[in-house]
């Protein structure tokens, strides 16, 4: 198939107009020169760099523009690049009028017109900003434990930081760094030209030997035909060293994070501790306060009870509820008595599974017929020092508050949180404690129910201390243990006593 090419150079530009706006508004300097080295055109960046507009630039020469020292090597680069025909770039300063000099880059070119006229085409760059960053890199270097310095590609070091040259044995002023250079690439031909990386054994002028890792970048282009590479030395030894210094620092900084964690779980330990001990007194004050009257109270009730029976007053409901409220009141001073308590256990190692199935019997016939209860024991006759008394007070706590979750405090079905209640106690060794559990398949408890309900007081009843948790948890601490609770909304909640297998506070029996 045939190609019409005839058209290929249709939407080229190709109005003077247009082309002269669009370098207009580059944000590159250029400039245009005649033969005679004179402007004959300045774009908007060149007007703004040296400082005229353009109607005052044409027709002038550098000579009308910069001092006597500067115009001098300006001109004699733009003859060069118009007798020999070769591009030039070069680095240069140029005096501003606010008398400081700005570092540019400058490339030139010869141009041949078709109408045989010869051109001198220029740009300008500034390397403000380069010099700017390059600054900051060599003060950077002064800061680093490495050795750093740049190699022109004809083996002159322009620059070298203090490490280096305390390295070499020398400064830039003598030849101690092209010896120390020739040093490295005497096992390494390709250095430093090749990007490489390697370990020598070098010695500066009256320096020590020392085991080295050289790094070279390899030949970097920053101009046309001038080439340079960076060099790093590292001092095995001193990385050895610095690496121990930051791994001892890392370690002390741990510690110290671990001391200041452990200084506030203990200054919080102290404070917690206070406040339960100024709480521990004033609830066993009013515990002993009430549980005196309360039996007063009881015994009048129990003796009206007795002279009214089968006398058909009317007085059994009034008499219920009495004796009802007598009981929640000696619940409550039992708590108040838990917590507050303090004695010395009195453990016995005894079976704790048949333990728990005497508690468990007892407590269930006080729930409604349709909560399940079930045993899943398997310390098959472990002896466990414990104190009965203070554990079964624990137990009971939890037996009750499951029972409370799952069905509150009657038998309405309606009113149950799941339609198969049911509580497991469980008995269990895990490592070097027996677990004590008693678990239901209620509501559960969300995050910051969970988070709360060790606290004293902290209660989601619209009855009740507060204390019944945290009276648990005294006891299995005042055993050497600890209480742990899991639970979830909707995934009901389970509570684990730990036992040690020797209590603490007196040996077993």
């Amino acid at each position: 198939m045939a190609i019409d090419t005839s058209g290929s150079h249709r939407n080229r530009l190709d109005s003077a107009e247009t082309l002269l706006s669009i370098l207009d508004n580059l944000p590159t300097s250029i400039f245009v020169k005649d033969h005679e080295l004179r402007f004959i055109y300045s774009n908007l960046a060149h007007d703004a760099m040296i400082g005229k507009p353009e109607a005052e630039l044409l027709g002038k020469s550098d000579r009308d523009f910069w001092s006597a020292d500067q115009v001098e090597g300006f001109l004699a680069r733009d003859e060069g690049v118009l007798r020999s025909g070769e591009t030039s770039i070069v680095e240069e300063e140029a005096s501003q009028q606010d008398g400081k000099a700005k570092p540019l880059l400058t490339r030139k070119s010869r141009l041949q017109a078709p109408n045989g006229h010869t051109y001198l085409i220029g740009t300008n760059t500034d390397l403000s900003d380069v010099r700017k960053r390059e600054m900051q890199y060599r003060a950077l270097t002064e800061t680093v434990p490495v050795g750093i310095a740049q190699i022109e590609e004809g083996g002159h070091v322009s620059f070298a930081n203090p490490l280096f040259l305390a390295y070499c044995g020398g400064d830039l002023g003598d030849d101690s760094h092209a010896s120390f250079i020739k040093g490295l690439a005497r096992d390494n031909p390709t250095f430093p030209g090749a990007a490489s990386r390697f370990e020598a054994q070098v010695q500066g002028i009256g320096q020590e030997p020392r085991k080295m890792i050289v790094v070279s970048s390899g030949w970097l282009r920053l101009g046309e035909g001038q080439r340079t590479a960076i060099i790093s030395l590292v001092d095995v030894h001193e990385m050895s060293r610095l690496r121990r210094q930051h791994e001892e620092v890392s370690r002390l900084n741990a510690e110290l994070a671990e001391n200041v964690k452990r200084l506030k779980d203990a200054q919080d330990e102290l404070v917690k501790r206070g406040r339960l001990e100024q709480l521990g007194q004033l609830t066993a004050t009013v515990a002993h306060e009430l549980r005196n009257p309360l039996g007063a109270v009881r015994t009048s009730a129990f003796l009206l009870e007795r002279k009214v029976k089968g006398k058909n007053l009317g007085l059994e409901t009034q008499l219920e509820r009495i004796n009802n409220g007598i009981q929640r009141c000696d619940n409550i001073i039992s708590q108040l008595l838990d917590f507050s308590r303090n004695t010395p256990l009195s453990c016995q190692a005894s079976d704790l599974d048949e333990w728990v199935i005497k508690i468990v019997e007892e407590e269930a016939q006080k729930f409604v017929s349709s909560l399940a209860v079930t045993c899943d024991l398997s310390l098959n006759g472990l002896p466990v020092p414990f104190d009965p008394a203070r554990l079964q007070r624990a137990v009971v706590n939890l037996l009750s508050n499951a029972s409370e979750a799952l069905v509150g405090q009657g038998n309405d079905p309606s009113k149950f949180s799941t339609s198969t209640p049911a509580i497991s106690i469980i008995t269990r060794m895990q490592d070097d404690h027996v677990v004590l559990a008693v678990k239901d398949n209620g509501p559960g408890m969300s995050e910051e129910v969970l988070a709360r309900v060790r606290e004293p007081l902290f209660t989601t009843k619209s009855f009740g201390t507060g204390l019944g948790i945290p009276a648990i948890e005294q006891i299995a601490v005042q055993h050497g243990g600890k209480l742990e609770i899991i639970s979830a909304l909707g995934q009901g909640a389970e509570f684990q006593i730990f036992l040690p297998l020797r209590c603490q506070d007196a040996q077993a029996a």
